[in-house]
């Protein structure tokens, strides 16, 4: 007698909660609404699956499936059509000192994360995550890091948490500069877009200088996130540098070859580039990479814990405060840089 099993909802049910969070993240992050201050749709949709996993656990466990599935293969494809964000003509029309400083901005963040984090004491994987989030585009390039990384849900969290908190600190704190030292927007513009974390923070923080501030703080921003693909193999050949010095460890779950969703990321760029896309659909396209990216952290917020949060301590605001100094410094410079070469030419 054949027995009739009840069909698996474990997937439908976990992955249709992620996308509920992610589409209530979506009405929260809107224009005026909690993105204005600094909270927006990324860091959310994470914070909603938090508060869900820490207050419904019966559902947590009945989505486990559905939830796995959103972290892993929604998520990376929503990193792949972030890429049509960016196009080759946008990125160069602050000319090669601004490609240089993007370069500098990123690769000198990462690299004192790697530095500071491992003297600090903390977790390869965690250092990286704060390193990635500050130096590119904050929850974009720690969900791509946490991809590459397959980081614990805790020390994905902390990251996050240090790129809202910092990020938000630097869009109001840059606009206070400018005021208080009577910057040009110009300039405020492209400090923005070298110092600030999030693409929305550079965005609102530009906002309030306004001028000819959002233009070059946007085309800068675009350039830091234009190098999260090399900084994902950097990631990957870090953390595998760091596992083999640890007897025993084992390496085999972080690739050394650049994984398929930073491909798909390359071939938008390009597709973007090449100007075959109508505007209507590359904004679509843009629109649809953050609800799934939005989908994927909120099904990572789901597996994290408060306690474990409480558990990774105070080094992880160090070092995010650490680099956040950092970042405002350099970008103080580079501008200055910047913009010397020009009036020199």
């Amino acid at each position: 007698m054949r027995v009739l099993q009840a069909p698996n909802t474990a997937l439908p049910f976990g992955l249709l909660l992620s996308f509920l969070l992610a589409a209530l993240a979506w009405l929260g992050a809107v224009p005026g609404g909690l993105a204005s201050w600094g909270l927006g749709l990324l860091p959310l949709a994470m914070f909603l699956g938090m508060a869900l996993g820490n207050t419904a656990p019966a559902l947590v466990r009945h989505g486990q499936v559905g939830f796995g599935f959103a972290r892993r293969h929604v998520m990376r494809t929503g990193i792949a059509l972030f890429g049509f964000q960016l196009g080759f003509a946008d990125l160069l029309a602050v000319g090669w000192q601004g490609v240089l400083a993007a370069v500098f901005v990123v690769a000198s963040t990462l690299g004192l994360a790697a530095w500071l984090g491992k003297r600090m004491g903390l977790q390869a994987s965690s250092f990286l995550l704060i390193g990635a989030g500050s130096a590119i585009c904050g929850g974009a390039a720690i969900a791509a890091a946490d991809s590459v990384l397959r980081a614990p849900p805790a020390a994905t969290s902390a990251a996050l948490g240090t790129a809202v908190v910092f990020g938000t600190l630097s869009m109001f704190a840059i606009p206070g500069f400018q005021w208080l030292f009577n910057l040009q927007a110009d300039f405020t513009g492209l400090w923005l877009g070298l110092s600030v974390h999030e693409l929305g923070h550079v965005v609102a923080g530009a906002a309030l200088v306004g001028g000819e501030a959002p233009a070059f703080a946007l085309i800068e921003k675009m350039l830091r996130v234009a190098l999260l693909a090399p900084a994902m193999v950097w990631l990957a050949w870090h953390m595998v540098r760091e596992q083999r010095k640890q007897p025993g460890a084992q390496v085999s779950h972080v690739s050394m070859q650049p994984p398929l969703f930073l491909w798909g990321f390359l071939l938008a760029v390009v597709l973007k580039s090449t100007g075959v896309l109508s505007i209507a659909l590359e904004t679509a396209l843009v629109d649809l990479s953050q609800l799934l990216m939005a989908t994927g952290l909120a099904a990572l917020g789901v597996g994290t814990r408060w306690l474990d949060l409480r558990a990774a301590g105070g080094k992880v605001w160090v070092l995010g405060g650490a680099l956040c100094i950092h970042l405002w410094a350099a970008g103080f410079v580079l501008v200055h840089v910047i913009q010397s070469g020009a009036a020199a030419h």
